[in-house]
């Protein structure tokens, strides 16, 4: 139950023996792009009913395979991320190849209970002080602290995240000089901040203990271009991820009256009133808000996990994941994949798939319970049909992070506002934006914010 995409730099003309079947399309040289620009989740969808999970596309002379993706050396994850790295955030070379520096960073990443101080102390304060709430400036502020530049690096963050896929596919840069510069233009002013040890020194924790690692003396990372391309992708799991999926999960919360009592209640209590503070461990913990946490990131996700193929390997298939009976070996198909081809797990062909979740366009914030097992998720104990994050060693280290921050922005909203949707839910805006990160609303969602004059009780 884990579709992937392969790609590959070659040119292919035919399927060859055991290689997957070969989807061409009507255009010459354009192939299948056409259907892939204007809607690729319903377009993979067609293709796989058509043909199972296996095949290939051809778009404009590049090769994509739907595929099943199986764990093993032949699958290696730090060469892909390398190449993605690269490619998008611009790493540079020498922090790119260092595995020991990264997992250094990782380390710092992981603690959470540093981080939640930070999300805690700013949510409050933005929220508690003003009438008026920026999700993205509070996030970025909590991450990086006050002097970090929220503001001048909005714009130009905003036009590189419109073009994350040219990236990716490595379009000319003469083709989009407009989002090169962009990203160009992000790049140096992290990079400046990073460098000018005065700002640094009035940013988060959080950011100087991760700039630390940069100057180790085993390290000695301190060129502006070492801190930018790995920063970038801090903002870019702040603001391309964490945020849209705090928005998708509060309004999802306030949308459904019941359940937004219920989760009001929940609140209240874990309000310590002696100490003025929430248990936020027991919050984070807590089975419904988990659960509706969860329902968010399957069905608002909209993202890829790459691995890279290191050596000719075949994979067999069975064509009916749900035949169990003795008979099941007799549909196995056998397909034949290359070195150097890169292997992206598809997530929303899995997670919107009614086999492992019905009624799967339905956010059902109850649905990851324990009571609904085998009812709102299926098949969870013999299919890996949850994957948001990722997967295997290298799932996404901010995670954690998501879930804390979204947590906490619900909190603080819902402690210190009454809140009441104007508008009905926007929809899912996807589109040329398939696979790059959560999913945006396509207008925006109003409501009517009401202070509370008596807590939670």
């Amino acid at each position: 139950m884990d579709p992937t995409l392969i790609t590959s730099s070659l040119l292919v003309l035919r399927s060859i023996g055991s290689e997957p079947p070969l989807i061409k399309g009507r255009i010459p040289i354009l192939g299948v792009a056409f259907e892939w620009f204007y809607e690729p989740g319903a377009f993979l969808e067609s293709i796989r009913k058509r043909n199972g999970w296996i095949y290939t596309l051809y778009m404009a002379g590049l090769i994509g395979i739907t595929q099943v993706l199986t764990q093993g050396r032949v699958f290696s994850a730090p060469i892909f991320f390398a190449f993605l790295n690269k490619q998008l955030f611009g790493f540079s070379d020498a922090t790119m190849d260092d595995n020991r520096f990264r997992d250094a960073l990782n380390t710092k990443l992981s603690k959470m209970s540093q981080i939640v101080e930070l999300l805690t102390a700013t949510y409050r304060g933005f929220v508690d002080e003003t009438s008026g709430y920026n999700m993205y400036t509070a996030s970025a502020t909590a991450l990086f602290g006050p002097s970090f530049p929220i503001q001048k690096t909005f714009e130009p963050y905003i036009v590189f995240e419109e073009n994350l896929l040219s990236y990716i596919r490595k379009v000319p840069r003469f083709l989009n000089p407009s989002g090169y510069n962009a990203r160009d233009r992000t790049l140096e002013i992290i990079g400046q901040f990073f460098t000018d040890d005065e700002k640094v020194a009035k940013s988060s924790e959080l950011v100087r203990e991760l700039r630390e690692v940069f100057q180790r003396p085993e390290y000695g990372y301190t060129r502006p271009e070492d801190f930018a391309g790995y920063f970038l992708s801090i903002v870019f799991a702040s603001k391309s991820n964490s945020v849209p999926a705090a928005f998708w999960y509060i309004a999802h919360i306030v949308s459904d009256v019941e359940l937004k009592t219920e989760v009001e209640n929940i609140i209240a209590a874990n309000y310590n009133k002696a100490t003025g503070s929430f248990d936020w461990d027991e919050l984070c913990r807590d089975e419904l808000l988990v659960s509706c946490f969860k329902e968010t990131a399957r069905l608002m996700s909209n993202v890829t996990s790459g691995r890279y193929v290191t050596q000719d390997t075949i994979l067999k298939v069975a064509a009916d994941p749900l035949n169990t009976g003795s008979d099941w070996k007799k549909s196995v198909k056998e397909y034949e994949l290359h070195k150097g081809d890169s292997v992206l797990v598809i997530g929303n062909l899995i997670h919107w798939d009614p086999q492992a979740y019905p009624e799967p366009m339905r956010w059902i914030g109850k649905r990851f319970l324990e009571e609904n097992k085998g009812k709102l998720v299926m098949h969870a104990d013999e299919w890996r049909s949850y994957l948001p994050w990722g997967g295997g060693g290298h799932m996404c280290p901010g995670r954690h992070l998501a879930l804390v921050e979204a947590v906490v922005q619900c909190v603080y909203i819902l402690w210190y506002f009454d809140v009441e949707p104007i508008d009905k839910l926007p929809s899912m805006f996807i589109k040329h934006k398939y696979g790059t990160g959560v999913i945006r609303p396509d207008k925006p969602f109003n409501v009517t914010f009401k202070r509370r004059t008596i807590p939670l009780q």
